[in-house]
């Protein structure tokens, strides 16, 4: 079907006949009949968007309501009656969303599909609900003219008028919507001459309209008379720039988009031709909670995409939308009132295959600064869809970059690996040589601040922008900015600085402080800038990842895995505290939180998710997505034995969730970087789960921490869990931890009565031979064997007694992956005639060492065995695959979800785990979410 035909047999039907100013006057001035005629006309558009979502039904009817109920509340904010379609539609489709979010998602298994196309797996109605979220995050100046030639069925020349441009202008517009559409739905899989384009229509439900009962327009207009407005306002006339922003729902092809242009009326949509398929009556859109699509072969989503993109760097403009910065020089703008940012825009760099890139946006999101091959290069926004390039410096590989205050300069941190041949020039060895650099973006000069470093953590600006602190994490080097003047030199007795700030003039310094004789990470410290003194009067704070100075440059603000606190230091006390996560930035030196002109709210990030809070309540801006999602990349899985729940670990948090409807059911803090597991008790009742040095029990209902289970005190300090498992009858449960007592790692193995946290076995373990540099242990059943850095062996027994011959291992070696019976593991690995970047899957029989099957190449990344072994899922870099380990055979085959650059070498996922029953794969993401897949059937 070509991309005309669809757009005439989609387009409204009926074009409107009264002014929107003058209707909404008479609205305002509390007439029944104009109403009840925004109703009559707009009524077909909204309920259509309702029962995309909701289906039809008494749920679609409500959000019908709901929505000219915010009509008749919010009337008197809408300063352009010409965004009242887009407005209208917005609100639906949000009404909509959060009426599906308190009902149980339905779920449809379906059958797994072998290399299945991209549209085998989508209905028309799922295609549609892209369209919706797609439409509802384009750019203002994209959304207006489409909404006002297609929803509202204005001609190209009212349009322009409505919008204050000209006719050509609007008909660009209108072409670049629909290209980017275009272009954000074919990632999703949406491809097609006319697919893009088939929302813009009509008849029964099937397109943009659908036909509304008279009893629900009776009571859709009923709603105006309960709420009566007075007195008479009249809409002053606006630009482009000032109209609502609107949410169309069409979408096309160039060639779609070329067709539209053309034509100056709006089409009428012909009736369904004999033979021509009908509109089923209710299609249920493979969509999780929010509304996002789920991949093809997924059937529920834990936690949610709303807030999460990667961040490497932001910046807020004046109006308050935040720019983001990603891995591969992607640029996300994150309006106020939104919780997903619009669609990305990529800078014109070339992105490294296998690392990312670094970047740093301005503290007043205006400019972007990348490190490409040997140069950084300065790109300004000045409105384009892509920001303009305005200057490029040559420098050594780039480590890091920060733009000074007022935009104008950039420091620059260089990292000069050196060769055998210059290692040695008469002074102490240095293998890299760091030097802080100053770029003067408008001269196009640079100069160095110092050179010949061994390390450098960060730099940080004075707010003013006079002075620059470099910390190298044993001293602090001050630099006066214009001059490029070093003004002080030194360190502190007995700590290092982990991570500084700046006040506003420059002449304090906060400090996040470590203690090298206990190995500790201490409080929060302030000092003079010049002098290295303790600063007088100041009172510090335990804890933190990072401290800032607030705006007024006398109180600070510090972050951590439980969120961010507002500290007077003058006063020693907490003025407010923003629960959710924060983390150092890799690369981005700009601060981790910054407040917002207006210093209404304040937004921070761990680079994984983006978060607003009210300043002055410390509430965060859009709570449901705060409850639901995840603050980091999922590493950790649980399920229940009966598969009644699933327990996520994200970042600092551990989620609960009933399996039936994918909704959280208790949540409770936990820092868990090692272990992939997390242990559910056999009734589901209780979860146990790393807390730093400790393992903790909770209720999986409540959250409520039940106990602790330490490692003996007499035992060399530990500093963190990287094995556990507890016994099938609950009974005991069996960790290793690992610590380091003067720079020299050490192991501890202890088992614990599960039921009452006393200990019964502790072994000091050989930290080389248990842990070297790989963090994670997994256990079989009862902990009798145990797995580390691709080895299996009788725990009893240790890693020297290993079972598997010598081969090439994968990526950070990982720990296999146990069958819940017990009896084969699962690895990764690396053959060396397969291309680089290519794994493979192998399965060996535990207790013999036997090799049972071997994956051909792109098998690997991630693997995990249900309950028996049969079979076998492996997460490669795009495909999730399941293979029979008898036979070797592919069962099953379904595309992965993205992956951003620098989240993975070799897969898709962080972290897999079967349900016990072994229908379902749970997979952890580096977005935040966790999926839940049908697993298929070992053919008998």
């Amino acid at each position: 079907m070509s991309a005309s035909v669809v757009i005439r047999s989609l387009a409204r039907t009926a074009r409107p006949g009264l002014d929107e100013r003058a209707l909404m006057t008479a609205v305002l001035n509390g007439d029944d009949a104009a109403f009840a005629e925004l109703v009559r006309r707009y009524g077909p558009m909204v309920l259509s968007v309702c029962r995309r979502v909701l289906g039809a039904g008494a749920d679609a009817d409500d959000a019908f309501q709901l929505t000219f109920l915010a009509l008749v509340e919010h009337a008197r904010s809408l300063r352009a009656p010409a965004g009242l379609p887009g407005w209208l539609h917005r609100t639906a489709f949000r009404a909509a969303v959060k009426l599906k979010a308190r009902r149980p998602p339905v779920v449809v298994a379906t059958e797994p599909v072998v290399d299945p196309e991209p549209l085998t797996d989508l209905s028309w109605n799922e295609v549609l609900a892209m369209l919706d979220e797609e439409l509802n995050a384009l750019p203002e100046r994209l959304r207006a003219p489409l909404v006002l030639c297609f929803l509202s069925g204005r001609t190209r020349e009212d349009a322009a008028a409505a919008l204050a441009v000209s006719l050509s202008t609007l008909k660009r517009r209108v072409a670049d919507g629909l290209d980017r559409l275009n272009r954000r739905l074919a990632r999703r899989g949406v491809v097609g001459a006319g697919l893009v384009a088939a929302a813009l229509g009509g008849d029964a439900g099937w397109g943009l309209s659908a036909a509304v009962p008279a009893a629900l327009v009776q009571r859709g207009a009923a709603v105006f008379g309960a709420r009566r407005m007075a007195p008479v306002v009249t809409f002053p006339f606006v630009s482009w720039k000032s109209v609502i922003p609107v949410v169309v729902l069409m979408g096309g092809l160039v060639a779609a988009g070329a067709s539209l242009i053309g034509s100056d009326t709006p089409t009428v949509a012909p009736p369904l031709k004999e033979g021509n398929p009908e509109p089923p009556a209710q299609v249920r859109p493979r969509a999780d909670a929010f509304g996002d699509p789920l991949p093809a072969g997924a059937l529920m989503r834990l936690g949610t995409l709303r807030g999460a993109a990667t961040v490497m760097s932001f910046g807020i403009a004046a109006d308050g939308s935040v720019l983001t910065v990603g891995t591969e020089g992607d640029l996300r703008l994150w309006q106020p009132e939104s919780d997903t940012p619009g669609p990305a825009v990529r800078l014109p760099v070339r992105v490294p295959e296998d690392w990312a890139i670094r970047s740093c946006v301005s503290s007043d999101a205006k400019r972007v600064a990348c490190g490409a091959t040997e140069s950084v290069i300065v790109f300004e926004r000045r409105g384009e869809n892509v920001p303009a390039e305005i200057g490029r410096f040559k420098f050594p590989p780039v480590e890091s970059l920060a733009f000074a205050p007022d935009s104008k300069k950039l420091v620059v941190v260089t990292r000069d690996r050196k060769g055998n041949k210059e290692i040695i020039r008469n002074k102490e060895k240095k293998e890299n040589e760091y030097a802080v650099h100053v770029a003067d973006i408008q001269t196009g000069q640079s100069r160095a601040l110092v050179t010949d470093l061994s390390y450098i953590r960060e730099v940080r600006f004075s707010a003013d922008g006079r002075r620059a602190a470099v910390n190298t994490y044993y001293e602090l080097l001050l630099f006066d900015v214009g001059t490029g003047k070093q003004l002080a030199r030194w360190s502190v007795d007995g700590l290092n600085l982990s991570h500084v700030a700046l006040n506003a003039t420059g002449d304090v310094v906060a400090a996040r402080v470590y203690k090298v004789a206990t190995e500790q990470y201490l409080d929060v410290r302030f000092f003079e800038a010049v002098t290295g003194k303790a600063q007088k009067g100041a009172v510090g704070t335990d804890g933190g990842s990072w401290v800032t100075f607030a705006p007024d440059g006398k109180t600070v603000l510090i972050g951590d895995a439980r969120g961010v606190r507002w500290w007077d230091p003058i006063a020693g006390r907490l003025l407010r505290q923003f629960d959710g996560a924060t983390d150092v930035l890799s690369y981005g030196e700009t601060s981790v939180a910054r407040f917002t002109p207006d210093g209404k709210v304040l937004v921070a990030t761990t680079g994984r998710v983006l978060f607003r809070w009210n300043a002055a309540t410390g509430k965060p801006l859009f709570p449901e997505v705060h409850a639901g999602s995840h603050f980091g990349k999922v590493r950790a899985l649980g399920v229940s034995a009966d598969g009644t729940r699933y327990a996520t670990c994200g970042g600092s948090r551990i989620r609960v969730w009933d399996a039936a409807t994918g909704r959280p059911v208790a949540t409770v803090l936990s820092d868990n970087p090692w272990p992939h597991n997390l242990e559910f008790s056999r009734n589901g009742k209780t979860l146990f789960a790393p807390v730093g040095n400790e393992i903790a029990q909770w209720d999986a209902a409540t959250g409520t921490e039940l106990r602790r289970f330490a490692v003996d005190p007499k035992e060399p300090r530990q500093m963190m869990v990287i094995g556990l498992r507890l016994s099938d009858d609950d009974t005991t449960l069996t960790g290793v931890t690992l610590g380091r007592v003067n720079g020299t790692p050490t192991s501890v193995f202890t088992t614990w009565d599960a039921r009452s946290g006393r200990r019964q076995f502790t072994k000091v373990l050989d930290p080389f031979d248990w842990s070297a540099r790989h963090y994670c242990i997994n256990f079989s059943p009862n902990a009798l064997y145990a797995s580390l850095h691709g080895d299996v062996f009788l725990t009893a027994d240790g890693p020297t007694k290993g079972l598997l011959p010598p081969r090439t291992l994968g990526p950070g070696f990982d720990a296999g992956a146990f069958s819940a019976d017990g009896g084969r593991i699962a690895f990764t690995y690396i053959d060396e005639s397969d291309p680089r970047g290519v794994m493979r899957g192998v399965v060996y029989g535990v207790a013999t060492g036997a090799k049972l099957c071997d994956l051909p190449a792109g098998s690997g990344g991630r693997v995990a065995l249900n309950s028996d072994g049969s079979v076998l899922a492996a997460a490669g870099l795009t495909d999730l695959t399941f293979w029979d380990t008898s036979t070797g055979k592919l069962l099953a085959r379904h595309r992965s979800p993205p992956a951003g650059k620098g989240d993975t070498m070799s897969s898709f996922a962080e972290v897999m785990r079967f349900t016990a029953d072994g229908t379902k794969l749970i997979t952890g993401h580096a977005d935040t979410t966790a999926l839940v897949w049908s697993v298929p059937k070992v053919p008998k």
